[in-house]
């Protein structure tokens, strides 16, 4: 081999290691520069990177798949409110109820009225009930009047009402207690003393019925109650050896009512 050749061979093998190093360094810089590029490209979201990061998604429904909250007790306030959000009943919250009522009822006072014996008498019966509610429970009052051949009797007093209903049927059982009182008496029995007679004493009631929401604050339905009554009679001034004494004893009335009910708000 010439010397010419041996130092074009020394040539070559030093310049080749020395190219592919070159090469190689070009491609590294050029791959460098490409991905500084991208990761200066804009965020075509306008979300702002130095923000607050998104909100996680909704917890679900209590009682639901994937939920950490274990649903209501049944019956309880938070049950019915939210099975009637389920079924989309359209009944909603209230906070009063006024219900005007119409029905028939029976009354007995007892030995309260000494004399001649009055006996079981009948006839229509009117009513009406107010007061506050709080979903499953009503508290208030109701004013009640049965119309006899004989007398009206009259009561008046303060009324709890559980309604362990949903949606758009309501059933309700009650406790009354109240004050009643008899007007209006039949000349056949106290005469000219009628004006004079005086029986009242002690309401002791209870009751059970339905309410059915035509809308969410209107509502129908019916009752049926049965009262005792604790009666007594003062004596009056009067010739009528019936009425000369103080008079007291135990009976009861019982009256099956509809009514129309508004409820409020």
């Amino acid at each position: 081999m010439t010397l010419c050749n041996r130092s074009r061979v020394r040539r070559f093998g030093f310049v080749g290691p020395v190219g592919v190093a070159l090469t190689t360094l070009v491609v590294m810089v050029a791959f460098a520069g490409t991905a500084g590029a991208t990761d200066l490209t804009p965020d075509s979201s306008g979300a702002d990177p130095n923000g607050a990061p998104p909100p996680p998604p909704p917890m679900p429904e209590p009682g639901t798949v994937g939920s950490p909250t274990a649903p209501p007790p049944a019956g309880s306030t938070a049950a019915v409110l939210q099975q009637a959000s389920d079924e989309d009943t359209g009944v909603g919250l209230h906070l009063f109820y006024l219900q005007p009522e119409l029905g028939f009822g029976v009354a007995n006072l007892g030995s309260s009225t000494t004399g001649r014996d009055l006996g079981t008498t009948s006839g229509p019966a009117i009513g009406f009930g107010a007061g506050a509610e709080f979903i499953t429970f009503q508290l208030g009052g109701r004013l009640r009047n049965i119309f006899t051949p004989n007398f009206d009797l009259w009561s008046l007093g303060g009324e709890l009402n559980y309604q362990p209903g949903s949606g758009k049927f309501w059933p309700r059982l009650g406790l009354s207690v109240g004050y009643a009182w008899v007007n209006h008496w039949s000349t056949d029995y106290c005469g000219a003393s009628c004006a004079l007679v005086d029986v009242h004493g002690i309401d002791v009631g209870a009751r059970g019925g339905f309410q059915y929401f035509v809308t969410s604050s209107l509502e129908v339905g019916a009752d049926a109650g049965i009262d005792a009554l604790f009666l007594k009679r003062p004596s009056i001034n009067t010739l009528d050896p019936n009425f000369s004494g103080d008079g007291s004893g135990t009976g009861f009335s019982a009256v099956a009512m509809v009514h129309l009910g508004l409820h409020l708000p």
